[in-house]
């Protein structure tokens, strides 16, 4: 064994007495070495000595150890201890010296050895510097992207400019609130009897207009049938005094702070159906005011269509008479 210097037999891998691998140590220069044995006698002239580098077993008449290929010189015999005179196995004079043999294992580094590793060792200081300065410079460039340091402002979130703290358009102190906020206890429940005052009047007077804006329109569909111009005079003046009415009343409701009362949940359905009623009493507004400006039925008829298709807002009467009528439908339902 070269590890160990125990006998191994032929065909063994691994020493038997110490476990190492063998494999490598057994042919050397296609020279089989014959190991004795467990048991068996050494012979003098198969190996007469041992390695005292690796612990081979050295046939007699080698000079050199065929494992590790170091000189024999020194041997002993393999009766350890022995002071027996070794034979001198060195070359002798006027000979060609014995072919050294290599070894197939690489021979252990002694001290001051270097090896391969250390001859890379300048290399790999340099790679080692050359990542820190790599990394030094990532860092630092990206610490100074981040910072800006040539630039105070990037980051400055508070106001550079003066504001302006002049009280120009200034509308004035609120010295008392309105609507629901000062409207408390009895002044609270006065305010939503007056409020559901001005519903009922206003529901009333949705239904009195709805009949007045009928009387309106039904001459008008007579006219644009037969070409004749209606009877009589002031329909103009009864129109207009209508959606005054509606107008005024309206814009009251729709304004009202009805939390609390029971129209509280009908507030918009009554605000939207008074805007439709609204809309058609315009538009007979202008259809009256396009029949009273013309002396003429054959230009008259001309001004009252245009009015009667596209009226108050772009939309006909006959789609504001729909919107409305549908509206107060509803309304008249929820009463019941």
């Amino acid at each position: 064994c070269p590890h160990c210097g125990a006998p191994v037999q032929d065909g063994l891998d691994v020493c038997p007495a110490c476990h190492s691998a063998i494999v490598g140590s057994r042919d050397i220069d296609k020279a089989r070495i014959k190991v004795p044995t467990i048991g068996e006698e050494n012979a003098a002239d198969d190996a007469s000595s041992w390695c005292q580098s690796c612990g081979s077993a050295v046939p007699a008449g080698m000079d050199t150890c065929p494992v590790c290929g170091m000189p024999v010189e020194g041997a002993y015999e393999e009766t350890w201890g022995s002071e027996a005179e070794q034979p001198d196995v060195g070359p002798k004079k006027d000979e060609e010296p014995s072919p050294e043999l290599s070894s197939a294992i690489p021979p252990v580094p002694e001290a001051g050895d270097m090896g391969p590793e250390s001859e890379d060792a300048p290399t790999r200081l340099r790679l080692v510097a050359i990542a820190a300065l790599a990394a030094l410079i990532v860092v630092g460039g990206t610490a100074l992207f981040i910072t800006r340091p040539w630039d105070p402002d990037a980051y400055r979130t508070h106001a550079v400019e003066d504001a302006d703290t002049s009280k120009e358009g200034f509308p004035g102190t609120v010295t008392h609130l309105e609507g629901q906020d000062l409207i408390e206890g009895s002044e609270r429940r006065q305010y939503l009897a007056d409020a559901e005052q001005a519903i009922d009047d206003f529901m009333a007077l949705m239904g009195e207009v709805r009949i007045t804006c009928a009387d309106l329109e039904q001459p008008v569909g007579e006219y644009l049938s037969t070409g004749v111009l209606p009877e009589g005079t002031g329909r103009l003046a009864t129109a207009r005094d209508a959606s005054e009415r509606v107008s005024t009343l309206y814009d009251k409701v729709s304004q009202l702070d009805l939390r609390g009362s029971d129209y509280e949940t009908r507030q918009d359905s009554i605000v939207v159906t008074g805007g439709y009623l609204k809309g058609r009493i315009e538009t007979l507004c202008m259809v009256w005011e396009a029949l009273e400006s013309q002396d003429d039925p054959a230009d008259a008829i001309v001004a009252v269509r245009s009015a009667v298709n596209s009226g108050s807002e772009g939309r006909s009467l006959e789609e504001w008479r729909g919107l409305f009528e549908n509206a107060y439908a509803g309304l008249e339902a929820q009463e019941e």
